[in-house]
């Protein structure tokens, strides 16, 4: 995010400490950058082929999956960056 690569944010609701990702929201708010806070550090785990993860930041997507991307960014902003 800091270095300006991440296209938007997943943040998982139940890591604990919650210090691991408590600063990730403000930084995104503060780089323009969406985000979102989905329930199961273990969905997010089961994406990038792990048991767990915390948060995960999309830095490209597929040409052929820009317009569903766009449709994320744009929710992720109404509900989240708002």
């Amino acid at each position: 995010v800091e270095s300006g690569k991440a296209q938007m944010v997943v943040i998982a609701h139940d890591v604990d400490p919650l210090e691991m990702v408590v600063w990730l929201p403000a930084l995104c708010k503060k780089m323009g950058v969406p985000y979102a806070i989905v329930k199961g550090k273990a969905r997010l785990g089961a994406v990038v082929h792990k048991k767990t993860a915390t948060a995960l930041a999309l830095t490209s997507v597929k040409s052929e999956d820009q317009r569903e991307f766009a449709k994320l960014v744009d929710t992720f902003k109404a509900q989240y960056n708002g």
